[in-house]
């Protein structure tokens, strides 16, 4: 009896938690379904709407799918999809290399202009923080940069406790500095 008990526990607790799902947003809070909320490292203002017809983010189908619905972003595209917008303007020589900063800014100002959306994971003590961040790749000014704890041991590394947040934080950026964007 003991044992069935813990296995569905067990099962319960795997099925609560979900690793790079995409999800829609919740319609009732136009939020992803999540209770932790992800610290604001740094925040600034910036009008969204003159960005908004494109975002690279990163070659995830996870990242893409949840920018997508966020309803906002005109276009979202990766890397790969961006080189080949480039080439096939006939502006590949103006823009050999979008494999670092430099050349994304240059692909922002000779292109078209973009936002830039971008993982980084920082390291504070024996503690580890994941990081999604806002870029303006023309001026690499780090417009919203939010973190959550990645908590290996007792939360685990899931959507729930560290993507949602961050991605809500996102939506709450966008809804601050967007005159346009109206959650669902």
């Amino acid at each position: 009896m003991h044992r069935q008990i813990l296995v569905a526990l067990t099962l319960l607790f795997l099925a609560s938690c979900t690793s790079l799902k995409v999800v829609p947003l919740d319609q009732k809070t136009g939020r992803y379904p999540t209770t932790v909320k992800a610290t604001v490292v740094a925040s600034k203002p910036f009008d969204l709407d003159r960005r908004k017809g494109l975002i690279l983010v990163p070659n995830s189908d996870f990242v893409i799918g949840e920018i997508t619905n966020m309803g906002y972003f005109t276009r979202v595209i990766n890397v790969d999809s961006l080189e080949k917008a480039i080439v096939q303007s006939g502006l590949g020589e103006k823009v050999p290399s979008i494999t670092d900063a430099i050349g994304l800014s240059n692909a922002a100002k000779i292109y078209k202009p973009f936002l830039w959306l971008h993982f980084k994971t920082r390291g504070s003590g024996t503690a580890s923080y994941a990081q999604v961040i806002l870029t303006d790749p023309i001026t690499l000014d780090d417009l919203l940069v939010v973190e959550t704890h990645l908590d290996y041991l007792w939360t685990g590394v899931n959507d729930q406790h560290n993507w949602y947040p961050m991605f809500n934080a996102l939506l709450d950026y966008i809804q601050a500095n967007s005159a346009t964007y109206h959650p669902r």
